[in-house]
């Protein structure tokens, strides 16, 4: 997309505040807005997130190294629960990237030994390297070291792709001062063009929202340009959906969604799915299994109303409360699910009936009750 300069730019940089003038000419500033403004300079601490035209110029030139999701040049965290499938994903785009001509290391401080050659084979299939600092007589601190060695380099690095798995083995996530350090050599190297992945881990708990929580301190969302979260969905057949949901975004990237099979082979889908809704939905589905069980027995020859499942829940003294048997019943219904348990009908006074599902169901039951679909 192509923009124009804005006026308004031109304008603020005519003050003389210390900020560079567009260089386009033709852009003429409304004098009498100049001259009726209030001193800005009262403004500088919010002036210092002003979003620039060159700011905005490099969010549009932002080039992709894998998926439009990894911004070439940037700092970018990528986190989920343990077992969530962030080593299974960056190892499939580490072979990607190796592919599309980067030069990628992959530095694994977190496989477990009986892993390595896996891991290691794979990289030499794919062209790209791994490092692991356990087996090879190094640590965390060499790396570091290493890296401070090369950013002190003045070499372009913009072919250059660092993996880090994980991020809490090379800084004391929960040390603010630790970590700031650690980010500005970061971005030192990022400055000279090189690509810097992250991986990191999420607490135990998600927000009110179900969202996943990132696990350390907060300057890891300020630092970083990209903080992307991995939500997973087990599926049916052993695979695993996963799609991302980036939290902040300091580029275009769009949200991606992967499937892992058995074989922890990686594939990109189409399209992005809500794995967090789907995960709720799994997670509700484990929880109501034994209300679920008792509904679908009880609807098995005639439709009921809750008052009746209720009734009869008091009757086989199942201990399920009126509220649960209504919350589940109108979860799985027709009328709320996308894969519903049951049929959902009006009844002829008030409220719901819920009935099986089958070919000739609903037109037995409006014959029944006369009632509409």
């Amino acid at each position: 997309m192509n923009m124009k300069k804005p006026s308004w730019n031109w304008a603020w940089s005519n003050l003389n505040y210390g900020r560079k003038k567009m260089t386009n000419t033709n852009l003429t500033p409304n004098k009498s807005i100049v001259n009726n403004r209030s001193d800005l300079r009262t403004f500088d601490g919010l002036l210092s997130m002003e979003v620039t035209y060159e700011m905005v110029q490099e969010i549009e030139a932002a080039k992709f190294a894998w998926q439009n999701l990894i911004v070439q040049g940037h700092m970018v965290v990528i986190c989920a629960k343990p077992n969530g499938g962030k080593t299974t994903l960056m190892v499939h785009a580490a072979s990607e990237m190796a592919k599309a001509g980067y030069d990628v290391m992959y530095i694994n401080a977190d496989a477990a030994g009986s892993e390595i050659r896996e891991y290691a084979e794979h990289a030499y299939d794919f062209g790209y390297r791994l490092i692991n600092p356990d087996i090879t007589n190094g640590s965390a601190e060499k790396v570091i070291n290493e890296l401070k060695t090369i950013s002190q380099k003045n070499d372009d690095f913009s072919r250059v792709v660092i993996i880090l798995d994980t991020l809490k083995k090379f800084a004391e996530l929960m040390q603010k001062t630790k970590a700031k350090e650690l980010f500005s050599l970061f971005r030192k190297l990022t400055a000279k063009g090189m690509t810097i992945i992250c991986l990191a881990h999420t607490n135990k708990y998600d927000d009110a929202d179900g969202k996943p929580v990132f696990e350390g301190v907060g300057d890891v969302r300020s630092d970083f340009d990209e903080l992307i979260y991995l939500i997973p969905a087990k599926n049916s057949d052993g695979s695993i959906t996963i799609s991302t949901c980036i939290d902040k975004n300091r580029s275009t990237a769009s949200n991606k969604s992967f499937r892992i099979n058995v074989d922890r082979e990686v594939e990109v889908l189409p399209d992005h799915i809500d794995t967090l809704a789907l995960s709720k939905y799994q997670h509700d589905l484990e929880n109501d299994a034994d209300v679920i069980s008792f509904i679908l027995e009880n609807i098995k020859y005639q439709s009921k109303s809750v008052t009746d499942l209720y009734a009869l829940a008091q009757d086989q003294k199942t201990g399920f409360s009126r509220k649960r048997i209504d919350t589940v019943a109108k979860r799985y219904s027709t009328n709320n699910c996308n894969e519903p348990k049951w049929l959902s009908m009006k009844a002829a006074t008030y409220g719901y009936r819920y009935g099986l599902i089958s070919n000739n169901y609903a037109d037995i039951l409006k014959m029944e009750y006369c009632v509409k679909v």
